[in-house]
């Protein structure tokens, strides 16, 4: 019997929707094949495939002159694979005899339900050669990086150091963490899903890539002087703690930063976060005078002062009815701007802060980055602490002239002044000098074009008087043979919970040289001295020492004539005398009527450029014995010479300290005596 019509249409429908369902079928057969196949046996492969990752060597850094600060070698991180270990007790026993672990948490960990787990990272050779003759299934080691400082300590504040990952925590390796990070590899091996190894596995391997290396402006042999300068005058003023930065004027580079005490990165953990600072970035501090210098370039440049500005200081002045001192008690009197330069002269640069105005004087301080950031490439950077423009009355426009009132970094103040010795330039600081590809590629360089801030004149300008405090104001004592040196001494109170702490400095010498194209500058700053405590008394010194090194280093010729020793002319005829400084390249003053030089000036062995003129006292006539004039004034020592018959020669004012001939000495009557006399001990900010 024939289907029905009816039955034909079921037959049909049914046969329509088998075919639609085996089309569908197929279509989703294809699609999960062709187009969800790779993504589905990769997803599989990841699930039979446990990675174990193998660290990245971390790139080098290095200093200018080829030094290697930091460095990666590979050590083992000792890894296991819990389901693989048959029994956990005894492997966690034989385990914490090499590793020095607790046998209870090694034993936990093996007996945890997870893939991978690490039982320790940075195993010794020894460890990891003992951990091998164990010969443990389940448990094996993978190479990993590990930092080292092939030159110990050295510039380690300014380098910093790694985590346990190998990730930058602190200084130069957290800055520069993605350049010198590499790129981990990994080893690959197929598991079963209990996660037991497979009876062929497929072990594949994916080679780590190493980091970029870091080379730096840093040199090892400045950085080696400045940390010798930096611990020796720590040692000899009982200092809490000294600080030294070294950079080229000519582009701020930092040639060394050294702080003493400072700290060993490759045992960061036994310091402290305290002990590790690196002050000069991270710490704001009153410069005192140093920050003259900064006043002299902006009032130059500002046109309100000359270098023949005269001046006159009685000892103070009035600003808003409150004195302010100068350092020396009743004043220096009549002077041009030239002398407020080199004696420091506070009463002077209250002046000059006030001709400038708050708004230029706040202009400049933007201009020379001491209000905003510097930009320097360490971490931390501190901004300084200025009173807001809108606040400033004219007594803190006044204090903030001669340096106080405001605080600011070493870098900060290092900086400034790298400006005016370069002719008005700004420059970024920095210390990375290049970035180079594990290939030898140079990746990136410093680039800075610089900004003018003030006029190459005014710039020039200042650094003449600059060069004025070290030839015969309070930075005396930085005069090094055969360079002329400019800079600026500083004594300020230590500020503590916003206050000044009586009988706490920082005493600091900022110079660089030689004076007039100088590529180097050299920053000092000594907290806490015991004892003498003025940046020229302690602070110029150090960096007197240090230049002398680092100008034979850099192979910077010298700009002036080496001084040599006046001889011993007493007791020798005119002729005689004329003759002996002839040969040393020197010329005579004959003073007086004698046939015999009795005294002369400067004294014999003291060290003076050729051709000087030295001063020889002839005379006759009886003999007399020459007082002791230490201690005495000036005055007082006229005085005393006049009782004998003798002859004051006098350099200098206020309290002689040096005399010659010595107490005691014999000397025909109306021979001279030569004295060197210096101001009294004075209060700080000088």
């Amino acid at each position: 019997m024939p289907p029905t019509s009816t039955q034909r249409r079921r037959i049909f429908a049914a046969l329509v929707l088998v075919i639609v369902v085996c089309a569908a079928l197929l279509l989703r057969t294809g699609f999960v094949m062709l187009v969800r196949g790779p993504g589905l046996a990769k997803s599989g492969r990841s699930v039979r495939i446990r990675s174990i990752p193998v660290g990245a060597p971390r790139g080098e850094v290095v200093t200018a002159d080829g030094a290697v600060l930091a460095a990666s070698k590979t050590s083992y991180a000792l890894y296991a694979v819990p389901a693989q270990v048959k029994s956990p007790a005894l492997a966690a026993q034989a385990l914490a005899q090499v590793l020095g672990t607790p046998e209870s948490r090694l034993q936990t960990l093996l007996s945890r339900r997870v893939a991978i787990v690490w039982l320790q990272r940075k195993l010794t050779d020894q460890q990891a050669n003992e951990v091998r003759a164990l010969g443990i299934v389940g448990v094996d080691l993978a190479p990993q990086a590990t930092q080292v400082f092939p030159l110990g300590p050295l510039a380690g504040a300014t380098v910093g150091f790694t985590g346990i990952d190998n990730q930058g925590l602190e200084g130069l390796e957290r800055t520069y963490d993605a350049v010198l990070n590499g790129k981990n590899g990994a080893i690959g091996i197929e598991m079963d899903a209990r996660n037991g190894p497979l009876p062929e596995p497929r072990v594949t391997y994916n080679p780590p890539t190493p980091g970029n290396t870091l080379v730096l402006t840093l040199r090892a042999d400045i950085q080696r002087i400045a940390e010798d300068a930096a611990a020796t005058a720590k040692a000899d003023t009982g200092a809490q703690q000294v600080q030294v930065i070294v950079m080229d004027t000519r582009t701020s580079a930092i040639l060394a930063l050294a702080i003493d005490p400072s700290y060993n990165p490759a045992s960061f953990k036994d310091y402290t976060a305290s002990q590790r600072r690196n002050t000069v970035v991270s710490d704001v501090l009153p410069p005192g005078s140093t920050f003259k210098a900064i006043t002299t370039a902006a009032a130059l440049a500002a046109g309100v002062v000359t270098p023949r500005s005269p001046f006159f200081d009685p000892g103070f002045v009035r600003v808003d009815g409150i004195p302010v001192h100068c350092w020396k008690a009743g004043g220096h009197g009549p002077l041009d701007f030239g002398d407020v330069v080199a004696k420091s002269c506070n009463v002077g640069f209250v002046e000059v802060g006030l001709k400038l105005g708050v708004q230029r004087f706040y202009d400049y301080l933007r201009a020379f980055h001491v209000i905003g950031l510097t930009g320097v490439d360490l971490p931390g950077e501190a901004r300084a602490i200025v009173p807001p423009q809108r606040l400033v009355k004219p007594i803190d426009l006044a204090t903030m002239a001669f340096g106080q009132t405001l605080a600011l970094s070493p870098i900060e103040l290092i900086s400034a002044v790298s400006a005016i010795a370069d002719g008005g330039i700004w420059h970024t600081p920095h210390v990375m000098k290049e970035i180079v590809s594990p290939g030898g590629k140079i990746l990136q360089r410093w680039s800075d074009a610089g900004t003018r801030i003030v006029p190459e004149a005014s710039a020039k300008v200042a650094v003449n008087l600059l060069e004025g405090v070290v030839q015969r104001g309070s930075g005396r004592p930085a005069q090094i043979p055969g360079y002329r040196l400019a800079g600026k001494t500083g004594t300020a109170q230590e500020v503590i919970n916003g206050r000044y702490v009586e009988g706490k400095y920082i005493s600091s010498f900022v110079g660089f040289g030689p004076a007039q194209a100088p590529p180097v500058e050299m920053l000092v700053e000594i907290f806490e001295p015991v004892g003498p405590y003025y940046g020229g008394q302690i602070a110029a010194p150090v960096v007197g020492r240090a230049m002398t090194q680092i100008m034979a280093a850099l192979k910077i010729p010298a700009d002036v004539a080496a001084p040599a020793p006046i001889p011993n002319l007493l007791g020798q005829t005119a002729a005689q005398a004329q003759a002996s400084l002839k040969a040393a390249g020197m010329q005579a003053s004959l003073l007086g009527q004698g046939q015999r030089v009795t005294s002369q000036f400067p004294p014999a062995g003291a060290a003076v450029t050729p051709g000087s003129r030295v001063l020889v006292y002839l005379g006759d006539g009886g003999q007399v014995e020459v007082p002791n004039l230490v201690g005495l004034t000036v005055s007082q020592a006229a005085v005393a010479l006049d009782k004998t018959g003798l002859i004051l020669r006098v350099v200098g004012d206020g309290v002689v300290v040096e005399q010659e001939p010595k107490a005691g000495t014999t000397l025909p009557r109306g021979a001279a005596v030569a004295v060197v006399a210096k101001e009294p001990p004075t209060p700080h900010n000088m």
